[in-house]
């Protein structure tokens, strides 16, 4: 059996011009890394096509230990008071090789 340690996964979904200061955000709160990925959908703003840069979101995923959320979620929180819209939950998971999540990314 494999040995899993806890962690966080927090997944972001949010316009595009939010991408710069959503990976400087991911290296303050001591990311080891992110997943960034191009999106498109509906909901209750509309269709976000991701045909034009005004309707393209983006999804972020981030795993981080337990003791980095509340940092992310503080600064995710004043994003959505500034008027972003963003769309953030966190689940539980388990890693392995826990050791990678514990450093932060390299520039």
């Amino acid at each position: 059996m494999h040995r899993l340690y806890p962690q966080k996964l927090v997944t972001v979904i949010t316009t595009d011009v939010l991408e710069d200061r959503l990976v400087a955000l991911m290296r303050r709160c001591g990311a080891s890394g992110y997943t960034l990925l191009r999106a498109r959908g509906a909901g209750a703003e509309g269709l976000q096509s991701g045909n034009l840069d005004v309707d393209t979101n983006l999804l972020l995923k981030v795993i981080l230990p337990t003791e980095r959320l509340t940092g992310l979620l503080d600064e995710l929180d004043a994003l959505i008071g500034t008027g972003y819209h963003l769309t953030v939950f966190v689940a539980d998971v388990a890693v392995l090789g826990h050791e990678k999540f514990e450093r932060p990314m390299l520039a």
